[in-house]
């Protein structure tokens, strides 16, 4: 039977929140579906994967990752589905099968919206990873991280939905966490290596 046939009425994504997000960019929200996309398009293969290995550890990790960056899209029943996996893992147990299927069915209906939201005509050509009116702020960050100026994870949060367009959501999880430790030599590293791209 297909995602498709049972699918719930409501959009996987809440397109309008979506915008809401990122300041009603509309081409940067669209680079931002289209980052998830790649960045997911294997995850439940790899969620599997882990699971049938019995790596716990990666199962949990790649829920939580995908956790947030369903909240970051609006993809609500998504984001709750991976939380539920991350919970029922981070409690020692296996998440039941169920739950493992409803979140594969919900990342293909996610992926379904994604794909024909990028399909449309309106959608504009792919601009640059770094738009040029970002490129101030980014490097005053890359400066205030350089220097530890305790003031870098205020101006990254502001940043966030650019560096998420331009990392990607993995990266960009690895580079929060670096922010909140205050280890920012490695934020600053990888911050340069998605400027190199």
């Amino acid at each position: 039977m297909s995602g498709a046939a049972v699918a719930p009425a409501a959009p996987a994504i809440d397109f309008a929140a979506g915008l809401e997000r990122v300041m009603d960019d509309r081409a940067l929200f669209l680079r931002v579906l289209g980052r998830f996309a790649g960045d997911y398009r294997d995850l439940a293969a790899r969620l599997h994967a882990a699971l049938d290995a019995g790596d716990s550890e990666l199962a949990h990790r790649i829920a939580h990752t995908l956790k947030g960056a369903a909240g970051m899209i609006e993809a609500k029943r998504l984001r709750q589905l991976a939380l539920d996996v991350e919970l029922a893992m981070r409690a020692g147990h296996a998440a039941p099968l169920a739950l493992i299927a409803a979140l594969d069915e919900e990342l293909a209906r996610v992926l379904e919206e994604v794909d024909a939201l990028l399909a449309t005509p309106e959608t504009p050509a792919p601009a640059p990873a770094i738009p040029p009116s970002a490129r101030d702020d980014l490097a005053r960050l890359r400066d205030m991280l350089d220097i530890g100026d305790g003031r870098a994870p205020d101006l990254a949060a502001q940043l966030r939905p650019r560096l998420l367009a331009s990392m990607g959501s993995e990266k960009v999880a690895a580079f929060d966490a670096a922010i909140r430790r205050f280890d920012f030599e490695n934020a600053l590293t990888l911050l340069e290596q998605a400027a190199r791209r």
